[in-house]
């Protein structure tokens, strides 16, 4: 028990002695949402984020994009059971800003909904599992994220069974089968 309480004073110790001005110690909240896009669609989905993070600057109710968006290309391999973009070269692209500065959430979640649905609908994105994604209206005009509607359809069917299997072997009475993960997982509802 004496050695947890000196966590505090080690890591702080080691903070002083080795803080080159590049340890971040303190930051924003920022909201991040990835895609993974066609390289060949790279145009359109970084255009998109420009024009609207462009229009927010005149007069947006309650949200201004206040970060840059980010982009890199990436290779993906056929190397996870759960893979969502098939392997070969992919543009991940992201929308950012900062947490603390829209007026209400629904302000900065309407605007990365209309980001998402145009990179997916129209791009062929997938999401970056790591991020925000999964932006939907509720019957009330709600924009919530993760929505079961959108992260039933992010793996296929033979997928989701394959993962299944493998799982329930190593965790057979369910310990951890909760979360978000199980949301991906399920079967997409009517």
């Amino acid at each position: 028990l004496a050695a947890i309480g000196g966590i505090d004073n080690f890591v702080r110790g080691q903070r002083a002695k080795v803080n080159d001005g590049f340890f971040l110690s303190r930051a924003p909240a920022a909201l991040a949402s990835a895609f993974f896009v066609p390289p060949e669609k790279a145009f359109q989905a970084m255009d998109l984020l420009r024009t609207v993070q462009l229009e927010s600057l005149k007069g947006s109710p309650g949200f201004v994009w206040n970060l840059p968006g980010e982009f890199r290309f990436i290779n993906i391999s056929d190397s996870a059971m759960l893979q969502l973009a098939a392997p070969g070269l992919w543009l991940n692209v992201e929308m950012i800003s900062f947490a603390d500065l829209p007026k209400t959430d629904q302000a900065w979640k309407k605007a990365f909904a209309k980001v998402e649905r145009y990179w997916v609908e129209m791009l062929g994105a997938k999401p970056h599992m790591g991020k925000l994604w999964g932006f939907e209206d509720d019957m009330h005009g709600v924009v919530e994220l993760f929505s079961k509607s959108y992260s039933c359809q992010i793996c296929r069917a033979e997928q989701k069974a394959a993962f299944s299997a493998y799982r329930s072997c190593l965790d057979p009475n369910d310990l951890f089968a909760s979360g978000l993960g199980m949301q991906v997982l399920a079967p997409c509802r009517g």
